[in-house]
């Protein structure tokens, strides 16, 4: 199997032929709800396509950035340069989302009216551009509380753009029997990120400084702009009538059909429930834990996400190799329970103060984490048709922006009963609200 990171043409070029069985149109399947073929090729079988190659290549980019920068941030906020409170750190990755839930309602439909690969380009070099600014800042010595609430929520306007036309992109790229596969190692990539990102960010704050490590995520950035330009994709579907009126139907399409439609309406609301309780550990209780509980500082925060990461890595990994294609309602809500129980026994070992304990815990966490998220993904990418596929991945987009509402409560929760009661509560709600929609709701159970 060819593996050239530089071959020319379109995403199908370093495939099979059609006589050992690759799609003959990658972008628009003949039947987008007929059985899922066999899949070939193993557990880095999508890395046979050129135009994977190179989306995957980015995402190494952007993601080891945007790991560096949510080591960065949460400690910038907490230092005496700001000396932000729990409360700040709630409200700024509020301040993240909130783009989210206002520009989630058109980001799905640009990315199905617009160029997919121009909508990253722009989103990306705009990420690189505000991290440059909040650099130039952190250096001058004229960084205030604002600026940053400002940067969390331009780089949120950005990211919300980002999502839909990145993930939406990918059966694009791959044929439908990898789609699975593709989704995890882009998940195990964000992972092993996390675990690099995290780990730099913590040692480089320490010894060189916000502004330098603020700086290197910009310059890091240029590289995901890079190869993002290097991609080559199947055209769109063209649409005429692009005024905000019919911009607004057509979101409306996409939401009636995600409703109409299980696998989507119930990956929606457990994703929903995810990112309320679920999803504030990492921007809110993890840095307080490391901080306030624990008591190992920058590098150990760093350390904490970098761990999360490797059961990430593991956890997606494995999952590449399983390449589901059945049953996959009940993976759902097995790894979203696993995740939550896992959110409260590692606030109970905090108690114990034996540091080894819970960072190995930690481990495990992320090994339940990840998985969801790879799931939540491909279940929505297999349910929709290509024409729809940027609006059903905004749906997932708005449920992200409800973590507004989690990283606030979790702000005010820590802040009034501490960090571990907090973080036991949040982890006990997933585990309820999973719970409870497994043994009322059938069609979970049925997802495929």
């Amino acid at each position: 199997m060819a593996l050239s990171l530089f071959g020319r043409g379109n995403g199908k070029e370093d495939a099979p032929s059609e006589s050992e069985g690759a799609p003959s149109d990658l972008e628009e399947p003949e039947d987008s709800i007929s059985p899922i073929k066999p899949s070939k090729g193993g557990i880095f079988a999508s890395f046979q396509y050129r135009d994977f190659r190179y989306l995957w290549l980015g995402q190494i980019s952007q993601a080891l950035a945007l790991w560096m920068e949510q080591i960065a941030r949460p400690l910038l906020i907490l230092s005496p340069i700001i000396d932000g409170s729990a409360v700040h750190l709630g409200l700024v990755f509020a301040a993240r989302t909130v783009p989210q839930l206002g520009m989630g309602v058109f980001a799905g439909v640009i990315a199905d009216w617009y160029d997919r690969r121009t909508i990253l380009l722009v989103a990306k070099t705009g990420s690189a551009t505000m991290n440059f600014i909040l650099a130039a800042l952190v250096l001058s010595g004229t960084i205030e509380l604002w600026h940053i609430y400002a940067h969390a929520f331009i780089k949120g306007a950005f990211n919300s753009l980002d999502q839909p036309a990145r993930q939406s992109m990918i059966p694009s790229i791959v044929p439908r029997e990898q789609l699975t596969n593709a989704v995890a190692l882009n998940s195990a990539t964000m992972n092993t990120m996390r675990i690099v990102g995290a780990a730099a960010a913590g040692v480089l704050v320490k010894y060189i400084g916000f502004g330098e490590t603020f700086l290197l995520t910009a310059i890091i950035f240029i590289g995901a702009v890079f190869f993002t330009y290097k991609l080559s994709l199947p055209p769109q579907a063209k649409v005429e009538n692009k005024s905000v009126k019919n911009a607004l139907l057509s979101f409306k399409e996409g939401v009636q059909y995600g409703w109409s439609t299980p696998a989507i309406r119930w990956v929606i609301s457990l994703a929903m429930l995810y990112f309320i309780f679920g999803m504030s550990y990492m921007q809110v209780f993890a840095p307080l834990f490391a901080k306030d509980i624990l008591e190992i500082g920058e590098d150990g925060f760093g350390l904490m996400l970098s761990l999360t990461g490797l059961g990430g890595v593991v956890g997606a990994m494995t999952l590449a190799a399983m390449n589901l294609r059945q049953h996959r309602g009940f993976a759902l809500m097995f790894v979203m329970s696993g995740f939550g129980l896992m959110l409260i026994v590692f606030s109970l070992s905090t108690y114990l103060a034996i540091i080894p304990l819970s960072l190995g815990l930690i481990i495990l966490l992320g090994m339940f984490q990840t998985p969801f998220n790879t799931l939540a993904n491909s279940v929505l990418l297999d349910s929709a048709p290509a024409e729809m596929r940027g609006r059903v991945m905004a749906l997932i987009s708005l449920d992200r922006s409800v973590i507004t509402i989690g990283a606030t409560a979790a702000g005010f929760t820590a802040a009034g009963l501490g960090v571990q009661q907090a973080q036991m509560i949040f982890g006990g709600i997933v585990l309820a609200g999973v719970f409870i929609i497994a043994t009322t709701v059938p069609a979970v159970r049925k997802i495929q």
